[in-house]
């Protein structure tokens, strides 16, 4: 079993390459999903609470706004957060892919932190979604409704993409039209370049 993972900055495309390997029949891992459940976790819910105040809605699940707020404004809070979920979140990430690893020869797992946590150390290879900090900061102001200092706070509470780059296995280049991306996702897979590597 080889397990691949797709990292990047915030919105770099990571989602959209999940999406269309799901859409060939690849099993991805959406680390973020995983992150979203521990959370609600009533041991990570105290935790969090006793950390960063009343962060909870009206439904008693934590405000991941109000959250990122508070983390994506002070990198010591960042890093109290982590240090909270990183674990739990690399566990589960585990323990779904042994159980993928059954019926799949080859498992994705979408990760924005996966370097922040260690995961780099358990998969195999390291593709990273990239385009320019000005494209990534306009995605956020249309998709999450962001303006533009808090979006480029959230690009700043991250990897540099610089640093990205110097560790992938390979580049996927988000920055053109969709089907652009989808080539060369398509080629990496008629490739297999994981399978030569030691």
């Amino acid at each position: 079993m080889k397990l691949i993972a797709i990292t990047g900055g915030i919105a770099t495309g990571k989602s959209v390459i999940s999406r269309y390997l799901r859409s060939l029949g690849y099993p991805v891992i959406d680390a973020d999903v995983i992150g979203h459940e521990v959370l609600d976790r009533e041991d990570v819910k105290a935790q969090i609470i006793a950390h960063f105040g009343d962060v909870l809605d009206l439904d008693g699940n934590v405000d991941r706004k109000k959250l990122g707020l508070i983390v994506f404004s002070d990198k010591d809070k960042l890093r109290e957060l982590n240090e909270i979920t990183h674990q739990k979140i690399t566990d589960e990430i585990l323990n779904q892919a042994k159980e993928l690893a059954i019926v799949n020869d080859e498992i994705f797992v979408e990760a924005a932190v996966l370097f922040e946590m260690g995961l780099d150390k358990c998969v195999d290879f390291v593709i990273v979604a990239d385009c320019p900090d000005e494209m990534r900061i306009q995605r956020m102001i249309l998709r999450d409704h962001l303006n533009y200092q808090e979006a480029l706070k959230r690009i700043h509470s991250q990897m540099q993409r610089e640093e990205y780059l110097k560790r992938a296995d390979l580049i996927v280049d988000t920055s053109g039209d969709i089907n652009r991306t989808f080539d060369q996702i398509f080629e990496m897979l008629n490739k297999k370049p994981w399978c030569g590597k030691i």
